[in-house]
């Protein structure tokens, strides 16, 4: 057994969580007192049932405090996202580190609304959702892609390619088929 590190996207039940883990990917688990949603935790499993596993030892790293205080519905969004577009064993590292930045996001660093637009286009491309955008160059696909999230708050997309991003966003979201059951769609259409 060795420590590891997961953030917790949503409560399925009392005691049983989805975490994002930073080797494995998503994976569901029981826990005797679950941490909170939004958690980055370390760890331990203690056994392993078929894809579930039990965790020992499970402590809280870091929660978002600034995101979550400022934004909570933005940070519910992408824990949802995540739970709900990564099956049980789906594994990206690069997406561990993008929702992992969401921590290091500072009091006063205000995160304006096309910042959070492209950040949740390279999150949905990086569960592997195609980013072809209509009526959007290629090369304007890639700088979106290519921007790093320390970069995120300073961009500013033209009318035009804001709602081309818009509308990618909310198709790819609303083609899932368990929609009905998303708690958020309201950021998307809020914006």
């Amino acid at each position: 057994m060795f420590d590891q590190r997961g953030i917790v996207l949503k409560r399925i039940s009392q005691h049983k969580i989805a975490i994002l883990n930073d080797t494995v990917g998503r994976i569901d688990a029981i826990a005797i007192k679950p941490p909170h949603l939004g958690s980055l935790i370390s760890y331990t499993v203690q056994r392993t049932k078929g894809t579930l596993q039990f965790l020992d030892h499970c402590s809280i790293i870091d929660l978002p405090f600034f995101l979550g205080r400022d934004d909570i519905l933005f940070w519910h969004h992408v824990l949802e996202l995540c739970y709900y577009f990564m099956p049980v064993g789906s594994q990206t590292s690069e997406l561990f580190e993008l929702l992992s930045f969401l921590y290091t996001v500072e009091k006063g660093s205000l995160w304006g609304v096309h910042a959070k637009k492209v950040y949740l286009f390279k999150l949905l491309s990086m569960i592997s959702i195609q980013p072809e955008i209509p009526n959007l160059p290629a090369f304007k696909v890639h700088q979106l892609i290519a921007i790093t999230p320390e970069e995120m708050h300073q961009v500013m997309l033209d009318e035009q390619s804001e709602k081309r991003v818009d509308e990618w966003i909310r198709v790819c979201v609303a083609q899932h088929p368990a929609i009905e059951q998303f708690n958020t769609m309201h950021f998307l259409v809020g914006e």
